[in-house]
């Protein structure tokens, strides 16, 4: 495959992690965090500099479950983005420098990268109507429904208040014809709630998205 061109991430993005981390401050780094992280949506943001306090950050797309090795050394930005130095002699050449694993000021919600010591995260894929999945991501399984439903939503456009995921579908018809019954007919325990974690509901299979709104003209993934 040809090489990836890199973006800059988008003006909004680049202006708030700016705003966060653009600062000539002391710089304290920690020498104790995780060697390996798994991206948890799809992206990588990724300052290519020795100093994570300066430096113009790149957006790259990876596949969610890509392993990104690390030094175990991590840096806090002023506003809270915490960011991981990437093991050069593990990295591709163009990953070299400090790569974010979560913060505030980017277009995702949640962490970009999690950590999967003890089994802690889950893949997550939700479909509509039928495969593929429309999303993926991974998540640690003490976060909530909601906070899947929030990413779900930032990344395709949709509504929150019109989203619902469920584990299971109606049951068939009883015309023979074949077809599904409405939503509404969906088993009540197969049915998600927002206060729920991740680990309480079970997940084993994709999930199933259950839309009240126009998907057709709400649905603009990223």
């Amino acid at each position: 495959s040809g090489k990836e061109s890199p973006a800059v991430i988008e003006p909004n993005a680049q202006a708030m992690a700016a705003a966060a981390d653009a600062a000539h401050v002391s710089v304290a780094i920690d020498k104790e965090g995780p060697r390996a992280y798994t991206v948890a949506q799809g992206v990588c943001y990724v300052k290519p500099a020795p100093d994570p306090s300066c430096g113009k950050i790149l957006r790259f797309k990876r596949p969610v479950g890509r392993r990104i090795h690390t030094t175990g050394k991590t840096w806090r930005g002023p506003q809270g983005g915490l960011w991981a130095e990437l093991d050069a002699t593990r990295s591709r050449s163009a990953e070299c420098g400090w790569v974010l694993v979560e913060g505030p000021g980017f277009d995702i919600s949640g962490p970009a990268l999690v950590t999967a010591e003890g089994g802690n995260v889950q893949r997550i894929r939700i479909r509509w109507q039928r495969d593929p999945p429309i999303f993926e991501t991974l998540l640690p399984r003490s976060a909530t429904v909601g906070h899947l439903t929030n990413m779900l939503c930032q990344h395709t456009g949709l509504n929150r208040r019109d989203t619902i995921l469920t584990k299971g579908l109606p049951k068939k018809a009883p015309d023979g014809s074949g077809k599904l019954l409405p939503a509404d007919y969906t088993a009540a325990a197969d049915v998600l709630r927002s206060e729920q974690t991740i680990a309480e509901v079970c997940i084993t299979d994709t999930l199933n998205l259950v839309y009240l709104g126009h998907f057709s003209d709400d649905y603009a993934p990223r």
